[in-house]
């Protein structure tokens, strides 16, 4: 009986070979992958960032008061009043306390809606439409806000007012006390808005990249905002040549003539916003698509109310 024949070193060798060469093809296989997928995820983060600012500015500076200018327009930032929740009052001659609905009723009907709760650095809006105490037009009546508080809607806003029903005397209604008086034609049901002065800008960060930030800043006088806090980003860093900047902002007139920043605020009627970011790591979807990853996004936004 013939004793078993192994394999050679030939054979060995060429087996190692081969296996080296289908793991070669299959490690690097898994590499484009990944890299496929990082760069995907680099496309959409900075497609992201780029509509988050648009989307954001685009909501507040179209809902912005339209009693008031632009308080301050630069090339790269933007200062105004925003809307931060509407409501309605639930008193005639209200005083010094306007009291305003619950956010959720029993009914479904929305009386009162918050982006965010209102406090003493905070303006509010109320409609007068009493035209023999304002001189023959309804207005909107502005007022500083003292403070805010929460109380139960059978104290603040009962169902007797009409406004709610006594399921909802348990639930949550606000009471803001204002800084005057306001006046005595305010009737129940007056249209309550409630402003928050905010700047929005682009800022260089701790980690020298650029973004999109918010500050609040004082409800009444000379600018005065706190510290900065981030949005969305990063951009491209600032630069004042055109296209080149992270964050571009440009100011018309309602005739569409540009207006300069810091110049002739009071006629701003359109703003056009362009963002532009660039992915923080290398994008590689090919030899034609390889390398840094820009995008951008351009909006036009018409202040409400503006002639």
């Amino acid at each position: 009986m013939s004793g078993r024949r192994g394999f050679s070193l030939a054979e060995v060798l060429v087996s190692i070979f081969v296996v080296a060469i289908v793991g070669g093809a299959i490690c690097e296989g898994m590499r484009r992958q990944q890299q496929l997928f990082r760069s995907i995820a680099a496309i959409l983060a900075v497609r992201g960032d780029v509509r988050d600012a648009a989307a954001v500015l685009a909501a507040d500076i179209s809902s912005a008061s339209p009693l008031d200018t632009v308080l301050l327009a630069t090339d790269s930032g933007v200062e105004l009043y925003t809307l931060i929740g509407a409501a309605v009052s639930c008193d005639s001659a209200p005083g010094n306390v306007i009291r305003v609905p619950p956010e959720e009723l029993q009914s479904g009907n929305v009386l009162t809606s918050l982006l965010a709760v209102p406090d003493s650095a905070d303006v509010l809006l109320v409609f007068n439409a009493d035209t023999a105490a304002t001189g023959g037009e309804p207005r909107w009546d502005r007022h500083s806000i003292a403070s805010v508080s929460s109380q139960p809607a059978s104290a603040a806003c009962p169902a007797s007012t009409g406004f709610t029903t006594a399921a909802d005397a348990g639930a949550t209604a606000r009471v803001i006390s204002l800084r005057a008086a306001a006046s005595a034609g305010v009737r129940a049901g007056a249209p309550v808005r409630l402003l928050r002065r905010t700047r929005y800008s682009l800022y260089r960060a701790s980690d020298s990249r650029w973004y999109l930030g918010s500050r609040r800043c004082n409800p009444i006088g000379a600018s005065a905002c706190g510290v900065i806090q981030p949005l969305s980003g990063p951009y491209q860093s600032y630069s004042a040549t055109a296209g080149q900047s992270g964050l571009s902002l440009r100011y018309f007139e309602a005739s569409g003539a540009a207006l300069a920043p810091l110049a002739g605020l009071d006629k701003v009627a359109r703003i056009e916003l362009t963002s532009r970011a660039r992915a923080r790591v290398p994008v590689s979807l090919g030899a034609r698509h390889a390398g840094a990853y820009l995008d951008s996004a351009a909006l036009s936004i018409a202040l409400r109310n503006r002639d």
